[in-house]
């Protein structure tokens, strides 16, 4: 089952690898003492919900962002 949209999936692998990235190279200068844990967290879980296509906070919030799904294949009432 998926809740993450193609877009929402780009921006969210994007945030991660770049979150990562900066981390690792020691981007952040001072502030990677302070937001060290959290930033490597927050992108693997940025990473992690991009790869898989699912959050696990949008059911809790009600959120989705996958295009509503048509069935073709389904009879609709016409007007007569």
């Amino acid at each position: 089952m998926s809740n993450v949209g193609r877009l929402d999936r780009i921006i969210r692998g994007s945030a991660g690898i770049s979150i990562a990235f900066a981390e690792l190279t020691g981007f952040l200068g001072i502030l990677e003492v302070i937001f060290e844990v959290f930033a490597l967290g927050l992108a693997v879980f940025l990473t992690f919900t991009s790869l898989m296509g699912y959050c696990p906070f949008y059911p809790i919030l009600g959120i989705t962002t996958c295009p509503v799904e048509i069935n073709e294949g389904q009879i609709s009432p016409e007007l007569s």
